[in-house]
């Protein structure tokens, strides 16, 4: 089947040639090491709720704190992602704009939206560091069984977004390449 974008392979992942380029930066040891932890997380959400069923099935009664963990275990899971994701371009981009564009204009478009990107992480890196260091000296603790320490589950978001905000600092790097190869393939 003919395709209008060709595809490239890069680490055992297809990756559309219209998101990925010579210029798109790897995904690197940091957002690795947390998609990691966020499939090995997956795999105890699947584990665990295996056996609250079984429990509940067979015995009538359930894993009290199966709830709580499992809402932790989101939390984690979507923030240890968001590198990735970001380096491995999961996230949708307007190719209906883009195609209209001339490959300046579309280098252009990537780096403004990137650099955005960039710098709202940032905002939220901040904010998620006061809201971790807030947690941690209020010493708040769940009102269920486990009593859990909330710095301990909150801790994922400050490191998620550090490692979303590095992501897009090379992402933003590899923009201004891209534009800078675009604008001298123009003048050439």
């Amino acid at each position: 089947m003919a395709s209008s974008f060709t595809e490239q392979v890069v680490g055992g992942l297809e990756l559309d040639a219209a998101d990925a380029d010579e210029f798109s930066p790897p995904e690197g040891l940091a957002a690795r090491v947390c998609r990691g932890f966020g499939e090995w997380i997956v795999v105890g959400l699947v584990v665990m709720m295996g056996a609250e069923m079984v429990v509940r099935s067979l015995f009538g009664w359930s894993i009290q704190f199966s709830n709580e963990i499992g809402g932790y275990a989101l939390v984690a899971v979507t923030f240890l992602a968001l590198a990735s994701g970001q380096l491995l371009h999961a996230y949708h981009r307007v190719h209906f704009v883009e195609a209209r564009l001339s490959p300046r204009g579309r280098a252009w478009l990537r780096l403004g939206f990137d650099a955005a990107s960039l710098a709202v992480s940032l905002v939220l890196l901040g904010e998620l560091v006061r809201f971790e260091w807030i947690t941690f000296n209020s010493g708040d603790v769940a009102a269920t069984s486990l009593m859990t320490p909330q710095w301990m589950p909150r801790l994922v978001m400050p490191v998620g977004a550090l490692v979303l905000a590095w992501a897009l600092l090379r992402t933003v790097l590899a923009d201004w390449r891209r534009v800078r190869a675009a604008s001298n393939a123009k003048e050439a």
